[in-house]
C-alpha cells in the first residue's frame, strides 16, 4: 500500500505551518487601529486615575491590566511560518456596600478608554486620596527576535538524523514566546511584573504496520530563551522513540501494578486540583462532594504545593490576578487534603485568583504544582515489578460525583521481573476509582519534569468569527506541573480493537 505526504498528514490531523500557528492562537492579526507602544508611567497614571474615582463610591477596587506580545514560529516539512498577536485589556472589579461584586473589562489600554470603563461603573469625577505605596520597580526587558532568527531556533528543532529521516514522514518545530506586563493597582498596592514565558516543541511521525506513531519532546519556563532549551539528544530520543515498533494485538484487562511516567502523573494531579482541590464546583457539578480538610485522598508518600514562586516555572508568577502576592500553598499534605484554591470574592480556601490570558473571568487555579515525595525517592527503574509502565499521557476525565477517573495514554511498556520484555502496546487506559489510585501509590521516583498543561478557555463561546466556525478569541490558562514517576495500581486496559 503506498501512502501520499498528504493522506499521511491528514491522517495524524497535521497538516502546515499555518495549521499549527492558529492552533497556537496566532493567527493573522485582525485588522484594528493602529496603537503606539505603551508607556510603563502611562499605564499606571491612568489606573492610579481610575481606582482614585472608584474609591469614592466603593469600598474595595482594583485595576488590572496587561499588554501581551505573543510570537510563533512554526517549521514543518511543508514550510516554515512566524506569527505575531498583541493583546491589550483592562479589568476594573469593586465591591458594592452591600457586599456584591462588579467588573468592568475593555481590550482599550488607553486613557480614553481606562476613562470610559470607569465611567461604565458609575464612577464620578471627584476624586479620593489614596496611598498607593511605594512605586514598583521597572521589570527586564527580554531579547527582541526577528523573524530570521526565530526560524533559524525553530529549525534547529527540526534536525533529524541521517540514519532515521527516511522512515520519519513528519516533522514538527514549535518555538512561542508570550511576553506579558501585568499591573495591578489598589489603594496601598502598586505592582508590575513581566512575565516571559517560553515554549519549544518537536513532534515526530512514522508508520507502524497499518498505523502513525506519534512521539513529540516539549519544554516550558519562564525566563530566557536560552534557559532550558531542548537539546539535541533529547531530539535523537524522540526520533528513536517515533520509529520503535507497537506489538500487535491487546493484552486482556485486569488489575496491575503500573508505573507512571511524569506526563501520566501531571494529567492525573491536574484533575484531581481542577475538579476536588478548588473552593466552587467546578461548572454545572453543583452536586460534586467536597473533601473537607484532612480527609485522605492519596498514599502518605505523596504532598502536592502549589508553588508559583518556583524558578522559571511556566505556571509561575509574582502576583495573581487579584493583586496576591506569590506564595506556596501545600494541598495535600502526606496524602490528606490540606487546602483548597479561591478566589477572593467569597471561595471558601486559601485565596489563589487567576483570569484565562489575565482578562477573562476570574476563577481559582493552580499555578504551578509540585508533587513532594514525603519518603526518599528512589530511580525510575527501580519501581519496576511485574505489570506495565504507562508512557504519553493523553487526557484525564474525572467524574467528582463518583470518584472515577479515566487516564488516556499513549502506550503501555509490559514489565516483567523488574524488567521491560519489550512488548509496548498502543492506545491504553488506567481507570478505577481516584482515590483508590492514590492510595496505592507506594514508590515516586527522583528526578521530576517540568510538564505544561495546555489549556485554552473560550472567553466567551457566543463571541465567535464572522464564519460562525470558531470562537473570535482563545485565552490561555498558563499551569505548569512538577511531578516524579510513581507506583500504583489499578485496571489496565486496550481502547483498541482486538482484532
Amino acid at each position: 500500500m503506498t501512502f501520499h505526504r498528504r493522506e499521511v498528514l491528514g491522517t495524524l490531523g497535521v497538516a502546515s505551518a499555518s495549521t499549527l500557528l492558529w492552533a497556537l492562537g496566532c493567527g493573522a492579526p485582525r485588522p484594528g487601529p493602529s496603537r503606539a507602544p505603551q508607556v510603563r508611567g502611562e499605564v499606571r497614571t491612568w489606573l492610579h486615575d481610575a481606582v482614585a474615582r472608584l474609591a469614592t463610591r466603593y469600598p474595595d477596587v482594583h485595576a488590572l491590566a496587561v499588554s501581551r506580545r505573543r510570537t510563533a514560529a512554526a517549521v514543518v516539512v511543508l514550510g516554515a511560518g512566524v506569527a505575531r498577536l498583541r493583546r491589550d485589556g483592562v479589568v476594573l472589579t469593586v465591591r458594592d456596600r452591600d457586599g456584591s461584586w462588579r467588573e468592568h473589562v475593555t481590550s482599550e489600554l488607553t486613557a480614553a478608554g481606562v476613562d470610559a470603563a470607569v465611567q461604565a461603573l458609575d464612577a464620578p469625577r471627584d476624586r479620593a486620596s489614596v496611598d498607593f505605596g511605594r512605586a514598583p520597580s521597572s521589570p527586564d526587558e527580554p531579547l527582541a527576535l526577528d523573524d530570521q532568527e526565530l526560524r533559524r531556533r525553530a529549525d534547529q528543532l527540526l534536525a533529524i538524523e541521517p540514519g532515521q529521516a527516511s522512515r520519519i514522514v513528519y516533522a514538527a518545530a514549535l518555538l512561542e514566546v508570550d511576553d506579558a506586563i501585568v499591573w495591578s493597582v489598589a489603594p496601598g498596592r502598586d505592582l508590575e511584573q513581566r512575565l516571559v514565558r517560553l515554549r519549544q516543541s518537536a513532534t515526530r511521525a512514522a508508520w507502524t504496520a497499518a498505523r502513525p506513531v506519534v512521539r513529540e519532546v516539549e519544554h516550558a519556563w519562564s525566563g530566557w530563551l536560552d534557559d532550558r532549551p531542548i537539546t539535541p539528544a533529547e531530539l535523537a530520543a524522540t526520533s528513536e522513540a517515533v520509529l520503535e515498533l507497537m506489538t500487535p494485538g491487546a493484552f486482556d484487562d485486569g488489575d496491575r501494578t503500573v508505573v507512571l511516567e511524569p506526563s501520566v502523573v501531571a494529567i492525573l494531579l491536574d484533575a484531581v486540583v481542577r475538579d476536588f482541590l478548588t473552593g466552587q464546583p467546578a461548572p454545572h457539578r453543583d452536586d460534586a462532594p467536597r473533601l473537607p480538610d484532612g480527609a485522605v485522598l492519596a498514599s502518605p508518600l505523596i504532598t502536592l504545593i502549589d508553588d508559583p514562586t518556583a524558578p522559571g516555572a511556566y505556571g509561575g508568577f509574582a502576583f495573581d490576578d487579584q493583586g496576591g502576592l506569590a506564595s506556596p500553598i501545600t494541598l495535600v499534605d502526606a496524602g490528606r487534603v490540606a487546602a483548597r484554591l479561591a478566589d477572593r470574592t467569597g471561595g471558601a480556601g486559601a485565596p489563589r485568583g487567576r483570569r484565562p490570558g489575565h482578562v477573562a473571568r476570574l476563577e481559582p487555579s493552580s499555578s504551578h504544582l509540585r508533587l513532594v515525595p514525603a519518603a526518599k525517592p528512589t530511580t525510575i527503574a527501580s519501581l519496576y515489578s511485574d505489570g506495565f509502565a504507562l508512557e504519553g499521557g493523553l487526557a484525564a476525565t474525572l467524574d467528582p460525583r463518583t470518584g472515577r477517573v479515566r487516564i488516556a495514554c499513549a502506550r503501555a511498556r509490559e514489565l516483567r521481573a523488574g524488567n521491560p520484555t519489550g512488548r509496548v502496546y498502543a492506545d491504553v487506559d488506567l481507570v478505577g476509582s481516584l482515590t483508590s489510585l492514590l492510595s496505592a501509590v507506594d514508590a515516586i521516583a527522583g528526578a521530576p519534569s517540568d510538564l505544561v498543561i495546555s489549556d485554552l478557555a473560550e472567553r466567551d463561546p457566543a463571541s465567535r468569527d464572522p464564519s460562525g466556525r470558531a470562537p473570535a478569541e482563545r485565552n490561555p490558562r498558563w499551569r505548569s506541573i512538577s511531578a516524579p514517576a510513581i507506583r500504583t495500581r489499578g485496571l489496565v486496559r486496550a481502547r483498541r480493537s482486538r482484532t
